[in-house]
């Protein structure tokens, strides 16, 4: 499958910039295995599945624990010592800043989702991708057999950061819906005791999955930036054994046994011109509590300050540029 690599990993950054023939075999249970394309890898199982499921990694190239942990989901599978019980399509996503060990090369690839790449240049290799991604996705979730009636996606993340509460998803705004309590079960079954419920559309690939393919979607921050060979992949025991379980078929838990806190947005912080000031101290880390009237940015005459109650800021970067977004104010739910 992956010829003179070893693993879906090496095969994904020995290949970046070659053009990958599909290819496809068949495993001795009767999986069946196809590698579409660099970094996208998809199993059909021989028995009915209930269950369309997209795990994504490195959309951000150094975020390297959950591309380590989807190589050896993926290298269990092919080995046959881990059941293929749903479909599941696995996708690394940019394998051109996981060669340089950087979160992108030229545009951030999780702006560019749910048809925004149209929006860019598409001559960059990122916004190729992402059209290319959004393509695989949709013709997975369009070819499921008529025993599927669910749709998850999971797309891993490390943060930059720090932050008080080191493992979180957030779950993608779509008009109406709520947080199901299966969904829930599953966030706390893989170590995962808080979600940050968005109040609007995204161009996050989690967003895509969510408005566009009616999936059940999250992007989960699993712990801290590190470079490969440097994780210590058993603090994701929680991530690894609930994706597991998944693959092989079983079933969520009806409700979580563990309680899960859930933030809201209250503010997207954006930065709106070249005078714009941010007063979060750089080594500040996601989910630090600010009190009632902590001024967080000004520009002119416009600033923003915390409410009546305590709020929380996650994602603080305040290095982008003007018109991108440089964090994200939450309050408790």
């Amino acid at each position: 499958m992956f010829g003179p690599h070893d693993d879906f990993l090496k095969h994904t950054l020995a290949t970046a910039d070659e053009g990958v023939e599909p290819s496809f075999e068949v495993l001795s249970a009767g999986t069946e295995v196809t590698l579409h394309d660099c970094g996208v890898l998809r199993i059909e199982p021989r028995i009915p599945s209930d269950t369309s499921l997209v795990i994504s990694c490195a959309v951000h190239g150094n975020e390297t624990a959950p591309i380590e942990i989807v190589r050896d989901i993926v290298r269990d599978l092919l080995d046959e010592e881990l059941k293929a019980g749903q479909r599941v399509l696995f996708i690394m996503g940019n394998p051109w800043a996981m060669n340089i060990a950087e979160r992108f090369v030229d545009v951030n690839m999780n702006r560019l989702f749910a048809g925004d790449w149209q929006n860019y240049d598409t001559n960059l290799k990122e916004v190729k991708r992402a059209a290319k991604l959004e393509a695989y996705v949709a013709n997975f979730f369009a070819e499921e057999p008529t025993t599927v009636d669910k749709r998850y996606h999971y797309d891993l993340h490390t943060a930059i950061r720090g932050s008080q509460r080191e493992r979180f998803g957030v779950y993608p705004f779509v008009a109406g819906r709520t947080l199901p309590a299966e969904q829930k079960a599953f966030l706390a079954r893989a170590d995962i005791d808080t979600v940050l419920l968005q109040q609007k559309e995204a161009t996050t690939f989690s967003s895509f999955t969510s408005l566009k393919q009616h999936a059940e979607s999250f992007t989960l921050e699993l712990g801290q930036v590190k470079p490969f060979g440097e994780n210590d992949l058993g603090r994701y025991t929680g991530i690894d054994h609930a994706l597991r379980d998944l693959i092989a078929g079983e079933p969520l838990p009806n409700k979580p046994k563990r309680n899960v806190t859930e933030f809201e947005v209250c503010h997207a912080i954006t930065v709106t011109s070249d005078n714009w000031e941010f007063f979060i101290p750089d080594d500040a880390l996601n989910f630090t509590e600010y009190a009632p009237g902590t001024l967080i940015w000004r520009d002119g005459d416009e600033e923003y300050r915390v409410g009546d109650e305590p709020e929380y800021i996650v994602f603080p970067n305040p290095k982008v540029p003007v018109g991108h977004r440089a964090g994200l104010m939450l309050k408790a739910k």
